[in-house]
């Protein structure tokens, strides 16, 4: 995941509100540590709070550069309305605990919590500048909903990428976005090239000049009459 923080001044506007917290290394300590220190904690759980009362609802904390989805509590737990319960998850997870210890990120990134459909989460592969390809974003099943609106997410996606194609500093980048039921494009993350999952594309050593609009998950195949299956 590219940095929040590297493409937010730019386009701010086509994602969620997002405020940035600025680790001190006490603060850090806290994070990855097993040892209690209730001064400094408290002090970053009271920063998180502030910024959480600011936004709308409950919020989504993590990483400039990544998210504690790897921690056990997270499908239990995502959003957060207390900086206390929000420093137990970025605790429980390997990531931000490698992040931080590592050195490779030292930034809060606090947003408000939305649930999504899965449905409508995709994501842009952006080669040599231009919109080669889109991917349906959870690979978990076949949503048939999907096969009658691929044509127009496709073209949604297309306009939406020629509206912010000058906002975009890197000529191959991978935009995850999610169409919201008003009908508006929000981005998600961003990605590094070749540094995410391919999804439906399968793998990175492929033909990218070549356009391959929406890829979606094909429906199971059904085996009707007498099947038999030998091994």
């Amino acid at each position: 995941m590219q940095g929040i923080s590297e493409w937010y001044t730019s386009l701010g506007d086509y994602t969620f509100p997002t405020v940035f917290v600025k680790l001190a290394k006490s603060e850090k300590s806290v994070l990855t540590s097993t040892s209690t220190d209730s001064n400094n904690l408290e002090a970053l759980a009271s920063r998180i709070d502030r910024v959480i009362a600011s936004l709308p609802g409950a919020c989504f904390v993590g990483l400039n550069t990544c998210s504690p989805d790897d921690a056990s509590t997270f499908q239990r737990k995502k959003s957060h309305s207390s900086g206390k319960t929000a420093i137990n998850l970025l605790k429980n997870s390997s990531k931000i605990q490698t992040a931080l210890s590592e050195d490779q990120d030292s930034t809060l990134a606090i947003r408000p919590y939305r649930r999504m459909d899965k449905t409508r989460e995709f994501r842009l592969f952006i080669y040599d500048g231009k919109l080669s390809g889109m991917s349906q974003r959870h690979l978990i099943r076949h949503f048939r909903r999907l096969d009658s609106k691929r044509e127009e997410y496709w073209n949604k996606a297309s306009a939406f990428f020629e509206e912010i194609s000058n906002l975009l500093q890197i000529e191959n980048i991978v935009i995850d976005i999610y169409f919201t039921s008003d009908g508006k494009v929000l981005i998600v993350d961003m990605n590094k090239w070749g540094e995410c999952d391919p999804l439906m594309f399968r793998k990175w050593d492929r033909e990218w000049n070549e356009i391959s609009g929406l890829k979606l998950m094909s429906e199971p195949i059904k085996l009707n009459g007498d099947v038999k299956v030998s091994f």
